[in-house]
């Protein structure tokens, strides 16, 4: 490098860029004017928009209970317990439902909004959607949804149409012990009336066959004590196959079940003795004639069959109402009312920001262009 060269080469110093800048200002804030004017006529003409909040509490937890049997069964209940999400945040879990596809369409279809996004694909309204809603949870663990919209009054209604979401959601993903149950008798009740009609039906039949129309005395009582045993001994048994579903065989209440149903099955034994056909239970062919012995077992079949409906209802309401008391509890804090004033867009903030930028460019261009022009001046004295 020749001493030419380095003596020649420009050098700028921050006092002498603020001196070129003050020299030309008038292309420094020509492009502040033109795009501070083009940003206000861009943010007046856009639309105000409104933003509605709603706030809840997420379930912390969920609490599952052994309803109790009714109709002298034994009682199953425990302690509660709980399931945990092996989540740090339960808040986490419900973000994910309310981002989830099936909500967002749900709540494209109520409130139209394939009209107000003017969206022609449903993907296209979910992602409008998206970009108008917002999900946020803090430290306190409350969910925060926020719903933008030009409406002020959809806003409002979306976010606690979001609430009504989730919570129809959660009741319909919670799998509780009390569920499985619930599902459990459900079955059962829904066989044991199938089985109560034919056994009634079978006794209609007889009614007609024989002419017979009820039972008197002892025998009546036997059949009565008879079929009730037997319900019993059924009813435990169902509610043994029930407590398998979560407890193992060495779980106290399954052994305490198992010596009830052996001792039920012991007396049941000595009251019917054998009949002719051997250990099914039957009056004995010499104490009635061979039209009421038939006639008996059926009217035993339906009593047997009325019991155990009974019984398995009396289950069936009790782990329903069981499976509703443990269904995810989501408390509403905050219900998103009508917003009275716009949350956007920021005019004077947009304003400013767009003749910020434009100085900035000025200023660039400006130094920019004495720099090259400097440059030139040098390379012609070179």
């Amino acid at each position: 490098m020749t001493e030419l060269e380095a003596t020649s080469r420009p050098r700028t110093s921050l006092a002498d860029i603020l001196i070129i800048l003050s020299r030309r200002k008038w292309i420094v804030f020509l492009p502040a004017f033109l795009l501070a004017i083009a940003a206000a006529i861009f943010t007046h003409s856009m639309p105000d928009s409104f933003t509605a909040e709603a706030v809840i509490l997420p379930p912390q937890q969920q609490q599952s209970s052994l309803a109790a049997f009714g109709g002298g069964a034994a009682a199953l209940g425990g302690p509660a317990f709980s399931l945990p999400f092996g989540l740090r945040n339960p808040a986490d879990l419900c973000i994910g439902i309310l981002k989830s596809q099936t909500v967002s369409d749900d709540m494209i279809a109520r409130f139209h909004l394939n009209e107000v996004y003017k969206a022609k694909r449903a993907s296209v309204a979910r992602r409008a959607l998206q970009a108008h809603t917002s999900f946020t949870s803090g430290k306190d663990l409350l969910l925060t949804i926020s719903v933008q919209d030009n409406d002020p009054n959809r806003a409002a209604a979306m976010a606690n149409g979001f609430v009504d979401e989730l919570y129809k959601q959660n009741s319909r993903l919670a799998i509780t012990d009390a569920g499985q149950r619930r599902l459990f008798f459900q079955q059962r009740l829904s066989k044991e009336k199938d089985d109560l009609n034919d056994s009634e039906i079978a006794l209609k039949n007889t009614q007609t066959a024989t002419g017979l129309v009820a039972p008197v005395g002892q025998a009546e009582s036997l059949i009565r004590s008879a079929a009730q045993l037997r319900a019993e001994i059924s009813v435990r048994q169902v509610s043994l196959e029930s407590m398998r579903w979560y407890a193992t065989d060495g779980n106290a209440q399954i052994q305490m079940l198992k010596r009830e149903i052996s001792a039920l099955q012991e007396q049941l034994t000595g009251m019917e003795g054998k009949g002719q056909s051997g250990s099914a239970f039957e009056v004995p062919a010499g104490a009635l004639p061979a039209a009421s012995l038939a006639f008996l077992r059926r009217v035993r079949d339906v009593k047997y069959h009325e019991t155990l409906y009974e019984m398995l209802g009396k289950q069936y309401e009790a782990a329903l109402m069981d499976e509703a008391r443990q269904a995810p509890v989501i408390q509403v804090v905050d219900t998103a009312r009508i917003p009275d004033e716009r949350s956007g867009p920021r005019r004077t903030r947009i304003v400013l920001e767009s003749a910020l930028a434009g100085i900035v460019l000025g200023s660039l261009y400006v130094v920019i262009e004495y720099k090259v022009k400097a440059l030139l001046r040098v390379s012609r004295v070179i």
